[in-house]
C-alpha cells in the first residue's frame, strides 16, 4: 500500500473534519493563487485549506469556541472571488456563533513573490466570546489522492518544524511568518498524535520544535480573540513562495513582519484589476458571469505558467503541450497579453529536433515524443497568430527557420500517404492525409487518421504561406498555398469517402472509426475558419446531433457519468453557423456547471456526481479556460478570412439589449486593431451602434449582425442612409462610426 492509502485509513478512523475531505473519499474542488508572474502557485480548496506552494504542505484553520472545536465538517461553507472576478479566492465558514472568512492572495515583496493568508472572524452571537483560531500546518496537499501524479496529490512530508524568532520554519527551508502575533505555537510528530490530537481541548502541543523520523509532523499557531457581539478580528500569515535554496533569505521573517496584511491585500487587488482591465466586456447585470469568467480565465492561465511555459493545470497537468499552449496563448492575445504566446513559442522552439519534429509535450524533465501530429500546425499557427495581433515582422523572421523545418517534417509525414498504395481500395480515404496518430485521448490505444491533425496542418500551411509572403519569400508563399489547396482537396474527399463508408450523416473524427466528435469538428469551424472544407448537410447534422444529446443530458432525460467542458468550444462554432440561440443554451449550461461556480473555472472532466472521488484532470483546466475566452470573443467579434471581414455581434441575443444598457466590448484586440463598440435599443424598433477604437477597416468591411427580433428595414451610418444591406445584417466601411438601425 502507498502512504496515501495509509492516511486514508487513518482519516476514516477519526471524527469527520480532523482530516482533509479528500482523505475521506469525497471530492474537493480547488483554485489557484499566485501573482501571475512566477513559476509556482498555491491552491485553496473549498473548505479553506491552502497548499502554500507547488506540491507542498498545507495550512488549515480550526476554531475553538464555546468549548467545542469547529472544523470544515461543522460549518456551512460559501466561496467567493474578490469583486467577482479577481483570482483572490475566499472560503467562508458560517455557524450560529461566528463567521470565519479565509482569503488567499499573492503579491511581491522586494521582488520576491509572497503568499498571504487572511483569516477574519466575526462574532455573530449576542454575547462577548473568547475564540481561538488555530492555523495548522499539515503534511497534506490540497489535490486528492486520486489525482496522484509524480509528487502531486495526497500527502507530502513534513520532517521538521521549528518556531524561532516569530517564524515557523518547515523542513528547515520554508518560512511561515505570522503578521499577527500568535498566542503560541506547538508541534508534534506523527507518532505522538500530531497537532490535531490537542486541538479538541483548545490547546497546543507542548513542543515548539520537532524532528519526525516518519516524516509527517504537524504544527499549529494559536491566535486568541476576545470579541464583542458583531465585532471581528483579523489574522494574517505570510509565506514566501519557494525555499531557501530558491532564493528566500533567512531574514524573510523580519522583513515580512514590517508589512501589513490589509495593505498587501489592497495592493494585490489593485495589481490584478490593472492586469485584467485591458479588455472590458459589457453585458447586462444578470449576465455579469459572462464577463467575470472571461477575466478570471485569463488570470488563471497566467497563474498556471511556469516561466515562459504555459501549463493547462497547476498540478496534475504541470506540463506544456503545444496544442494547449497555442490556444492559451491565442486567448491571452485577445485579452491584451501578447507577450505570453511569444515567450512560449520561443521557449518551445528550443526543443525542436534537427529534422524539424516538434514534441507533443515538454516539462522540466524534457520533451515527450508521442506521435501527435497536430503539433506542427499548432506551432506555426501560434507564431503567425502573434503577428496577426502585433504586426511584429521581426518575430516572424526570427521564427522562420523553425517554421521551415516544421513544414519539411510535416511534408515528410504526409508523403507516406501519397503513394500508389493509397490511391485505391479501402486505403483511398487516407490519401494525402497525415498518418495515424494519438493526438486525441481516445486514440491512445488505437492510433488513427485523425481529421483534427489535418485541420491543424492545413491551417499551418496557410499561415506559413502568409509568413513567407510577409518576409518576401514570394516563390515559397506560392508553393505553400498550392500545398494547402491540394491538402484541402484531399481532406474534403476523405471526409466524403469516410461518411459513405461508415454510413453516417455527420462529420467524423477519424477515418477508421467514423466517430462522432463535435468538439474536434468545432475547432475547424471556429478557430481555424475552415467551414468551406466540410461537406453539407453533414456539418449542420453534426451540431444538431450534439445539441440533441446535450439537451437530454442537461434535462436529465438520459443516464450519464461525465462529460468534458471542452464542449465550450462548440459555442464559437454555433455562432459561426448563425445559431446564436443554440450557442446561448450551451453558454448558460456551462456557466451554471462551473466547479465551483463563483470561482469561474472548469475541470477537464465534470462528473454527474460532483462529490464522488473521481479523477478530474486538473482544475482549473486552463485549455478549457482559453476555449471559453475564444468562444466568448467570437460571440462579440471574429475575423472571417473568406471575405477578409470583421463580424460583430453574431453571438449576442436580443434579451441582452435594452434602452437602459449598452452591450459591447472595449479595447478588444482583433486582427485589425483594437475594437470598441456598443449596441443599445433607442426605441422599441430602433437600435444604435457606436463603433470606435484604433481599428483599421478590413478589406471586406465590418459586418454587423445585430440580434434583432425582425428584419432590418433601414440603416443610417454617420447620418447617411445605407442602400445595400441584408435582413439580418449590414456592412460598415468606416471607423469611427455611428449607425441607427430600424427593423
Amino acid at each position: 500500500r502507498t502512504i496515501n492509502h495509509f492516511f486514508q485509513n487513518m482519516a476514516r478512523e477519526e471524527a469527520p473534519g480532523l482530516y482533509p475531505k479528500h482523505l475521506l473519499g469525497r471530492q474537493t474542488y480547488w483554485t489557484p493563487v499566485g501573482t501571475g508572474e512566477t513559476d509556482t502557485q498555491a491552491l485553496m480548496n473549498e473548505e479553506g485549506m491552502v497548499e502554500v506552494d507547488k506540491g507542498s504542505f498545507s495550512i488549515e484553520p480550526f476554531v475553538y469556541a464555546d468549548a467545542k472545536l469547529f472544523t470544515w465538517a461543522d460549518v456551512e461553507l460559501h466561496q467567493e472571488l474578490a469583486q467577482g472576478y479577481l483570482p483572490i479566492p475566499s472560503s467562508e465558514w458560517r455557524t450560529d456563533c461566528f463567521t470565519l472568512t479565509i482569503i488567499a492572495f499573492a503579491t511581491r515583496v522586494t521582488h520576491h513573490p509572497v503568499l498571504y493568508l487572511g483569516y477574519h472572524i466575526l462574532n455573530t452571537a449576542r454575547e462577548r466570546q473568547s475564540l481561538r483560531l488555530f492555523t495548522v500546518l499539515r503534511p497534506f496537499q490540497v489535490t486528492p489522492t486520486w489525482q496522484n501524479w509524480r509528487s502531486f496529490g495526497g500527502v507530502t512530508p513534513i520532517r521538521a518544524l521549528r518556531f524561532s524568532r516569530g517564524t515557523v520554519w518547515v523542513n528547515g527551508n520554508k518560512p511561515v511568518v505570522p503578521l499577527t502575533v500568535p498566542a503560541g505555537f506547538g508541534a508534534a510528530a506523527f507518532d505522538s498524535g500530531g497537532a490535531t490530537k490537542h486541538l479538541p481541548t483548545g490547546e497546543l502541543p507542548l513542543e515548539t520544535e520537532v524532528l519526525d523520523e516518519f516524516g509527517y509532523a504537524s504544527g499549529a499557531l494559536r491566535f486568541d480573540l476576545d470579541l464583542a457581539p458583531s465585532s471581528g478580528g483579523e489574522v494574517f500569515l505570510a509565506i514566501p513562495f519557494g525555499t531557501l535554496e530558491t532564493g528566500i533569505q533567512r531574514s524573510a521573517g523580519s522583513s515580512l513582519r514590517r508589512s501589513s496584511g490589509p495593505k498587501k491585500f489592497a495592493r494585490a487587488v489593485r495589481e490584478w484589476k490593472t492586469r485584467l482591465g485591458a479588455v472590458e466586456i459589457q453585458v447586462p447585470p444578470e449576465m455579469h458571469d459572462v464577463a467575470d469568467t472571461f477575466k478570471t480565465a485569463a488570470a488563471h492561465i497566467l497563474i498556471n505558467r511556469d516561466g515562459p511555459a504555459l501549463h493547462p493545470g497547476p498540478r496534475r497537468y504541470n506540463r506544456s503541450w503545444i496544442r494547449d499552449g497555442a490556444l492559451m496563448g491565442a486567448a491571452l492575445l485577445r485579452a491584451g497579453y501578447p507577450a505570453a504566446i511569444r515567450d512560449f513559442i520561443r521557449w518551445y522552439a528550443e526543443f525542436q529536433s534537427d529534422d524539424g519534429n516538434i514534441p507533443d509535450c515538454v516539462d522540466r524533465e524534457g520533451p515527450e515524443w508521442l506521435p501527435e501530429f497536430d503539433a506542427y500546425g499548432e506551432f506555426i499557427y501560434a507564431v503567425v497568430e502573434d503577428y496577426r495581433f502585433t504586426g511584429d515582422k521581426a518575430f516572424l523572421s526570427e521564427m522562420w527557420p523553425a517554421v521551415s523545418k516544421t513544414i519539411s517534417y510535416m511534408q515528410g509525414l504526409r508523403s507516406k500517404r501519397l503513394s500508389t498504395e493509397y490511391q485505391s481500395g479501402e486505403k483511398q480515404a487516407c490519401y494525402g492525409l497525415l498518418p495515424e496518430s494519438m493526438s486525441h485521448e481516445g486514440y491512445m490505444a488505437h492510433p488513427v487518421h485523425a481529421y483534427w491533425d489535418d485541420f491543424w496542418a492545413i491551417r499551418g500551411l496557410r499561415d506559413a504561406s502568409l509568413m513567407a509572403d510577409v518576409l518576401g519569400e514570394v516563390t515559397e508563399a506560392a508553393r505553400l498555398t498550392a500545398l494547402k489547396d491540394e491538402f484541402s482537396k484531399n481532406v474534403t474527399a476523405s471526409l466524403t469517402a469516410t461518411i459513405a463508408r461508415h454510413k453516417i450523416d455527420f462529420i467524423p473524427g477519424s477515418v477508421e472509426f467514423g466517430d462522432f466528435d463535435p468538439t474536434a469538428t468545432s475547432i475547424a469551424v471556429n478557430l481555424l475558419d475552415q467551414l468551406h472544407l466540410l461537406p453539407q448537410p453533414e456539418i449542420n447534422n453534426t451540431f444538431n446531433k450534439y445539441l440533441e444529446g446535450f439537451r437530454k443530458r442537461r434535462d436529465g432525460a438520459v443516464a450519464w457519468n461525465n462529460y468534458s467542458a471542452y464542449e465550450i468550444r462548440i459555442m464559437g462554432a454555433l455562432v459561426r453557423l448563425g445559431r446564436r440561440r443554440d450557442a446561448l443554451e450551451v453558454l448558460e449550461f456551462m456557466l451554471a456547471d462551473r466547479r465551483i461556480p463563483v470561482w469561474n473555472q472548469w475541470p477537464e472532466i465534470s462528473w454527474r456526481d460532483p462529490s464522488g472521488p473521481s479523477f478530474i484532470g486538473d482544475l482549473p483546466h486552463t485549455w478549457i479556460s482559453a476555449e471559453y475566452m475564444l468562444s466568448m470573443c467570437t460571440m462579440f467579434a471574429y475575423a472571417r478570412e473568406e471575405d477578409e471581414s470583421l463580424v460583430l455581434a453574431a453571438g449576442l441575443v436580443e434579451e441582452w439589449l435594452s434602452e437602459d444598457f449598452e452591450v459591447g466590448v472595449r479595447s478588444l484586440p482583433t486582427y485589425y486593431g483594437s475594437l470598441t463598440y456598443s449596441l443599445r435599443m433607442e426605441t422599441a424598433d430602433t437600435l444604435r451602434l457606436k463603433l470606435k477604437g484604433d481599428l483599421a477597416v478590413p478589406p471586406g468591411g465590418i459586418v454587423v449582425m445585430p440580434p434583432l427580433p425582425r428584419p432590418i428595414r433601414r440603416v443610417e451610418i454617420n447620418g447617411r442612409v445605407l442602400t445595400d444591406f441584408e435582413p439580418d445584417g449590414f456592412k460598415c466601411t468606416e471607423c469611427p462610426a455611428e449607425a441607427l438601425v430600424r427593423f
